[in-house]
């Protein structure tokens, strides 16, 4: 396993070390794919975050970088690639949601999606997300994702199953940002982020899409989760608790049914599932995991 994340983590460095001119890709029938970034003085990270974007080479793509105002040198960065940017701006907000719904609002794309400015798209993502989701148009079209670190060293895949809004009671984390776009129409229907979360407002806003059905998901389409010691992981973790928590009760008010035996059937559904996308590694080491305790985000 460690052979194969130091593979992948090659080929991540070379995909992020600088900008490739634009291999020919038939756009056919994909769809327009709008991807917003919100900055705020992550310069250490925002140019690899910018490369992994434009390196995609997704025919019809629209790229939105929203900056907070960022005075750490983010701006030069964001200059150097104006040119193959949709939209761009650097001024005050009122946080990581209210920038996502600044760009959300000049999006133009079929679907939307957002990449934040420490974290990746792998090779080839958005190309497979696009293709997917040109077959049927669910409502949301999402990956895997890689766990890495600052110098873009993968030390975890982390794989996932379709999830419906009981789901996401039991399992609580369900669909990674940086491996998922959804159709700019729900926005309208639903609503944007909501502003007042602070940490979960991936999941509070899943937890109102998924009315319109399961995701779909595409599991070579791969994100990447960047961690280190400025991370909310890292940094807010009650905050997640609380908004998790609120998010759940929420969903348990509308939903009915959702009680101790839906909880065990929909954590055996879950098994089934990765067992039929052939995730058998990965069910394995899950298991290990709850009889050793061993840390996977940590495992080198």
């Amino acid at each position: 396993m460690r052979k194969r994340h130091n593979e992948y983590s090659r080929q991540l460095i070379d995909f992020v070390r600088e900008l490739r001119p634009p291999a020919p890709i038939a756009g056919g029938l994909m769809p327009k794919v709008t991807i917003v970034t919100p900055s705020f003085n992550q310069a250490r990270f925002l140019e690899r975050t910018i490369l992994s974007v434009l390196n995609q080479g997704y025919p019809r793509l629209e790229y939105i970088i929203i900056d907070g105002g960022s005075t750490d040198g983010s701006v030069d960065i964001i200059r150097k690639y104006e040119r193959y940017l949709t939209y761009w701006e650097s001024t005050p907000d009122r946080g990581q949601s209210h920038a996502i719904n600044k760009g959300f609002e000049r999006a133009t794309g079929d679907y939307v999606g957002w990449q934040n400015s420490d974290d990746l798209y792998f090779p080839g993502a958005l190309r497979k997300l696009g293709m997917a989701a040109s077959k049927g148009r669910a409502p949301i079209v999402s990956g895997n994702l890689f766990v890495a670190d600052a110098d873009n060293r993968i030390f975890r895949k982390i794989h996932y199953t379709p999830v419906s809004r009981g789901t996401l009671t039991v399992v609580k984390a369900s669909i990674p940002n940086q491996s998922a776009i959804f159709r700019r129409d729900l926005l309208r229907k639903y609503g944007p982020l909501q502003e007042s979360m602070r940490y979960c407002m991936d999941l509070e806003l899943w937890s109102r899409l998924l009315r319109e059905g399961k995701n779909l998901i595409v599991p070579d389409a791969m994100g990447v989760y960047t961690t280190h010691d400025e991370t909310k992981t890292a940094l807010m973790q009650d905050v997640l608790l609380e908004e998790r928590e609120q998010i759940v009760t929420r969903i348990r008010r509308t939903e009915p049914g959702l009680g101790r035996l839906f909880e065990l059937s929909c954590r055996a559904s879950k098994v089934a599932a990765h067992a039929r996308q052939g995730d058998l590694s990965y069910l394995f080491d899950k298991l290990t995991t709850k009889i050793f305790g061993r840390d996977d985000w940590s495992a080198h």
